[in-house]
């Protein structure tokens, strides 16, 4: 790309976020739309004599116009970025077809907010917009033709939006700025849109592990395991949304936390500890300046760390009241934090993680949330890798409800030793009771070399 530099790139980006805006104040026709509209669509047609197509949109949560990236938006280019987001847009694509009829159609269309992807899809096709083309975040092309749009086919590529929201948020607060909420609702809500239907069908995602970016993943994690929890318990979908939102946002105070103290391998001395236990007050503080998210999520994320018998921190919290979407991201957070590898810990299997919160039950914990985590995630919580009495090597990818010491597996190694090539499901007992194998065994993934959240998300490697 060499047609436009940057300094015109931004100028362009400028100039179609000013007349977006303006059509919520001006008809299209007025001097202050059509003047910016009439100069952004010839720049792009001067600009498509000598490339076939050029494209912005939005990528880590930053605008870009082609190979322009631009960290440091001016309030236009914010507000260009909170659409497209608002929007699920991760690229607006223009080619030399572009007629000024279509430009101005799209701008109207694009300006009225609350308009979601499919909507906006299905109204450029009925206006017959042809020379400028909408594209969703991790899809190809809507198509309007199919009668539903499937969410979450690809789980792995919806928890790397995750990551990259989150990682978004933290950018902005490091930098000094009250960050956007867009980005985190949107993951959120097409999470809570698969675990209303199924809540199971995630858990799988909160096994991955990232052990570089530890706070992002473990964040998530603890929003994908509160939501299912939410879920069984019988919670609507709003309580799921906020469990989501406030498990991925929990740790945002530690953001404000001197790295030292966050990476530190041995134990934080005292007065390091009095730090570290400031976030959730800073991430309570946070959470209550950003748009667009309810004033109980505060409440949540301020008592995470509170303890059930109220005897944690922030002491001066303990005789505010809590309701129960803060007992089961503390129980969330507390399995998630047992079973990763940290500097200074080594993780414990899912199966002795869940042991072990049950001997904090009614202190730390609060008992009956604890006893229907454990009977979520199994005897065998999803990601333990068992030997089974065929002597096979699998991996639990999802619980069994009607028999929760046969859960689904994947096979991973045959009987001799040998590793498939790719793995096979497997069901240890079938609907009519016939018994294809018993776990006899839990298996330490490091002796096998697994990695294993690869086998969670989609079922491959």
């Amino acid at each position: 790309m060499g047609a436009i530099n940057k300094e015109k790139a931004l100028h362009l980006i400028t100039l179609f976020s000013g007349a977006v805006k303006g059509v919520s104040f001006y008809p299209a026709a007025h001097p202050a739309i059509r003047q910016p509209l009439m100069e952004l669509y010839n720049l792009l047609s001067a600009a498509l004599i000598a490339e076939t197509k050029l494209s912005w949109g939005v990528i880590d949560g930053l605008i870009f116009f082609d190979d322009h990236i631009f960290s440091n938006p001016s309030t236009a280019i914010a507000d260009l970025t909170n659409r497209m987001v608002e929007k699920e847009i991760s690229r607006i694509v223009v080619t030399s077809s572009l007629r000024f009829e279509e430009m101005e159609t799209f701008v109207k269309l694009f300006s009225v907010k609350g308009t979601r992807f499919e909507a906006l899809a299905r109204q450029m096709a009925d206006s017959k917009i042809t020379g400028l083309t909408i594209l969703r975040h991790g899809a190809e092309n809507f198509d309007p033709e199919s009668e539903e749009l499937e969410i979450g086919d690809d789980h792995r590529e919806m928890y790397g939006r995750a990551v990259t929201a989150l990682r978004t948020v933290c950018r902005e607060i490091e930098r000094g700025r009250i960050p956007g909420s867009a980005q985190v609702v949107q993951v959120v809500d097409q999470m809570v849109e698969i675990i209303s239907r199924e809540p199971l069908a995630l858990l799988g995602l909160a096994m991955i592990r990232d052990y570089d970016n530890y706070t992002f993943t473990h964040s998530i994690n603890v929003g994908v395991l509160a939501m299912s929890l939410g879920a069984v318990l019988g919670l609507d979908s709003r309580a799921l949304r906020d469990l989501g939102i406030a498990g991925q946002l929990h740790d945002i105070g530690k953001t404000m936390v001197p790295k030292t103290i966050l990476n530190k391998p041995g134990k934080l001395s005292s007065t390091e500890f009095d730090e570290m236990k400031l976030h959730p007050e800073l991430g309570s503080k946070i959470i209550k300046e950003m748009e667009g998210l309810a004033p109980h999520l505060s409440s949540i994320v301020l008592g995470h760390h509170l303890h059930y018998n109220r005897s944690g921190y922030p002491e001066w919290a303990n005789k505010l009241p809590f309701d129960q979407l803060m007992d089961i991201i503390a129980v969330a957070d507390t399995y998630d934090a047992m079973t990763t590898l940290r500097v200074y810990q080594h993780p414990i299997n899912p199966k002795k993680a869940l042991d072990h919160m049950k001997t904090m039950t009614n202190t730390i914990l609060d008992g009956a949330v604890v006893a229907r985590f454990v009977e979520m995630m199994g005897t065998y919580p999803v990601g333990t890798l068992v030997r089974l009495d065929t002597n096979e090597v699998a991996i639990v990818y999802r619980p069994n409800p009607s028999n929760v010491d046969a859960p689904l597996v994947r096979i991973l190694f045959e009987e001799s030793g040998k590793r498939l090539r790719a793995p096979r499901e497997q069901a240890l007992v079938e609907p009519d009771g016939t018994c294809y194998a018993r776990i006899v065994a839990v298996v330490d993934p490091l002796l096998k070399n697994i990695e294993i959240g690869q086998w969670l998300a989609n079922g491959n490697q």
